[in-house]
């Protein structure tokens, strides 16, 4: 099976300059976003824990955001990557050797989909 017949078409992307706290809004149970410049060229991804980290506040402090907290600071090279016609097995071998849940899938420069550990669940069916 490739990549193409297991993965979700549906992604949310985001820009480089978009605030952490949107960001980290977007990420729907993957654990990465991924991000894309201002054409929307993939440039990594942005993780749940490095979201994360731009916003968690002990109880009973009172923080502000600054207003430079932007995805560009936290994005990364994605881990593991998939294209469509890639073989579904070869790519959760490497999701599993790596620990990540899911993977964008990137055709060209475009992300075009994710691929999730739940979605090849759902099409060995």
């Amino acid at each position: 099976m490739k990549v193409r017949d297991a993965m979700s078409g549906s992604v949310s992307t985001v820009r480089a300059d978009t605030p952490i706290p949107v960001a980290a809004s977007m990420l729907h149970g993957h654990g990465t976003v991924p991000v894309v410049d201002g054409q929307g060229h993939f440039l990594g991804v942005a993780a749940e824990a490095d979201l994360a980290r731009g916003l968690l506040v002990p109880d009973g402090w009172q923080v502000e955001l600054d207003p430079e907290s932007i995805v560009a600071a936290v994005t990364r090279q994605a881990v593991v990557i998939a294209r469509p016609e890639d073989d579904v097995v070869d790519v959760v071998a490497a999701m599993l050797d790596r620990g990540v849940r899911s993977v964008p899938v990137v055709d060209g420069e475009r992300v075009v989909g994710v691929l999730t550990r739940h979605e090849v669940r759902g099409a060995e069916r």
